[in-house]
């Protein structure tokens, strides 16, 4: 989830008052493999699958590479090199203060990727992920294949809370989390939440004991914070520039997305960025990495890499 909402806050405090972290070992329905690359003096966790050109899975805000585990990576890795990140401050993923932006992230992800020798990639990006591709193809449009951009975060949105600007300062979490009381917090508030990203389709209950269980610490709270106090300003000054993307791009949005909006956000995407593809799903809402993971090898497919 990315769009900003001030239940999308109460979450995250319900999160920071679990102490939830990420386990240090994980069983994957998919069956990639685990692995820690050390990049600009962070170690960054990924998981890895299959062989051929490499896609990369850039999960959104908050999240990690598990929100692929859910058919994503089984739906690409019989004909790609599939690699989930966890983005700095996520998943199991170090971070540090150069990497707050959106901007700064695309030059660590291109570094990390860089490093791990692959050249060329497709990148696919959800919701704040999406913004993050959108970051890396303006600042590295000859080093990609193609992208594609499910429920993509790409313009800023004029309605994020007050509370949500002030969440970059990072020592105010802990005082809010405090004032609110633990009472206060219940599995029914993030419930709600997370059903509204889902819908019209059901939350599974999988993932929610998924969530409570293994998305946020404290640490990975502080990085949601973070991401989201600096992303208006990024998209706001990375919009202008759309039109200029020659980079292959297919936008992916679910028609009944309450999260981002599809007209604001993807159907306006695709009429800035030249020859790029729109896929818009039926009776679909925000989580599509969940809930339509065969349409990513779709968007792949109908991306033209042929220049």
């Amino acid at each position: 989830m990315r769009r900003a909402a001030l239940h999308h806050v109460i979450f995250a405090i319900i999160w920071l008052t679990l102490g939830c972290a990420l386990p240090p070992a994980m069983a994957y329905s998919s069956g990639a493999v685990d692995r820690t690359i050390e990049v600009d003096d962070l170690k960054l966790h990924y998981l890895e699958s299959g062989a051929g050109q490499t896609v990369v899975l850039i999960h959104g805000n908050a999240g990690n590479a598990l929100d692929f585990d859910l058919g994503a990576i089984e739906a690409l890795d019989d004909h790609y090199r599939v690699i989930a990140i966890d983005r700095p401050g996520h998943g199991a993923s170090e971070r540090s203060s150069k990497a707050d932006t959106v901007e700064e992230q695309a030059k660590v992800l291109h570094d990390e990727l860089a490093k791990l020798g692959v050249e060329h990639p497709i990148l696919v990006g959800h919701s704040w992920g999406g913004s993050l591709a959108l970051a890396y193809a303006l600042l590295y449009p000859k080093d990609l294949a193609g992208m594609v951009l499910l429920a993509p975060a790409a313009y800023p949105d004029q309605n994020d809370p007050f509370l949500l600007r002030l969440a970059g300062k990072v020592p105010l979490i802990g005082e809010i989390g405090a004032m609110l009381g633990g009472s206060f917090l219940s599995r029914r508030v993030l419930r709600g939440g997370l059903e509204k990203a889902f819908y019209p389709q059901k939350l599974p209950d999988s993932y929610f004991r998924t969530v409570l269980k293994s998305w946020l610490g404290r640490r990975q709270l502080k990085a949601y914070f973070a991401d989201e106090a600096q992303l208006k300003n990024s998209l706001t000054a990375m919009s202008p520039r759309y039109s200029g993307l020659t980079v292959p791009t297919v936008i992916v949005t679910g028609d009944h997305d309450q999260i981002v909006n599809p007209a604001t956000n993807a159907h306006r995407l695709h009429s800035t960025i030249p020859g790029s593809v729109l896929l818009e799903l039926r009776d679909t809402g925000h989580e599509i990495p969940q809930t339509h993971p065969e349409s990513i090898l779709q968007a792949i497919g109908m991306l033209d890499t042929s220049s």
